[in-house]
């Protein structure tokens, strides 16, 4: 078993080593087995240990019974955050789906909250669309960072210090067409803002709004008025940890969650609702709200409601 415990030693730190390149190459079953080096080292490492102060003489018995207390506290130390990833899947897949009526017509001061931090926040293409609806006066984008609020005001009253950009403004075309709208070309509808945005109005930046009619949650596929939850799709996905545990070298695993250095617990993932999976990030929003449509052969520079 001393051979034993040294060969995967070795074959552990040549996976820690090489990770990457090991993952790249994983699908190759020779390779991918090296992903349990680590695991089978420190199995073995403490298997040995345990069955050297065991008064068991005979060793094959010694060692199955280490094996058995090693698997079994193994176990019982991960059991806590499987249960806790379990608890929190049940909890999130439990919560009902709200579909609105009919599509939501936004007004007031809107916060659209984003689960990541970005670089710098922009207005983009579903800013900018919300922005255009009737009624909405201004957009405020938000981040774990920070905030920023965007208005559409005419070309006189915008403080040249303080004139926007935005980020690729017909894109909301693409998602929007997924819900059967046609008619609409994104470089046709992008020109269109471009000619508007230098012409009569122009997009600026202002203090965030701290209070907000409407709310927005991408990543969490709602729309909230006021605190109040109006549209809804639940969609719950955990990553629960396997019993007996595993360990990987971290960086290869999509959800560090339970990570510690460079090894992280292998996990099996869970799903619960529609899956998201080539879907437009904001093509849900097309189908919950009243947005504007633009057909800029025919007209360049009305647009009519659906």
């Amino acid at each position: 078993m001393k051979w034993a415990v040294i060969i995967t030693g070795m074959l552990a730190g040549l996976t820690l080593l090489l990770g990457d390149m090991i993952g790249f190459f994983a699908f190759i079953p020779p390779v991918g087995l090296l992903l349990l080096a680590p695991s089978l080292f420190i199995y073995l490492l403490a298997v040995w240990g345990v069955s050297a102060i065991l008064p068991i003489r005979r060793v094959w018995l010694a060692r199955g019974a280490a094996l058995v207390i090693v698997l079994g506290l193994a176990s019982l130390a991960v059991l806590p955050l499987r249960l806790a990833a379990i608890a929190d899947f049940e909890r999130r897949a439990g919560v009902p789906d709200l579909v609105p009526p009919a599509r939501i017509a936004l007004a007031g001061d809107v916060r659209i909250e984003q689960g990541y931090a970005a670089p710098s926040r922009v207005c983009d293409d579903l800013c900018l669309a919300v922005l255009d609806m009737d009624g909405v006066t201004s957009v405020t984008v938000a981040d774990p960072q920070g905030a920023t609020t965007f208005r559409l005001v005419a070309r006189e009253d915008a403080d040249p210090a303080a004139v926007a950009q935005p980020r690729n403004p017909g894109g909301f075309v693409a998602w929007a067409k997924s819900e059967g709208r046609s008619g609409e070309d994104s470089g046709q509808v992008e020109a269109l803002w471009q000619a508007r945005l230098a012409g009569p109005e122009r997009l600026v930046r202002s203090a965030p709004v701290t209070r907000a009619y409407y709310t927005l949650r991408p990543s969490a596929d709602e729309i909230l008025r006021g605190r109040a939850v109006i549209a809804r799709r639940t969609t719950a996905v955990v990553r629960v940890p396997i019993i007996p545990p595993f360990l990987f070298p971290s960086h290869l695993g999509s959800d560090a969650a339970y990570g510690n250095g460079p090894l992280t617990l292998a996990t099996n993932l869970r799903r619960a609702g529609p899956s998201p999976d080539g879907e437009h990030p904001y093509a849900l929003f097309g189908r919950w709200l009243a947005l504007k449509t633009y057909d800029p052969p025919r007209d360049q520079s009305a647009a009519s409601s659906p």
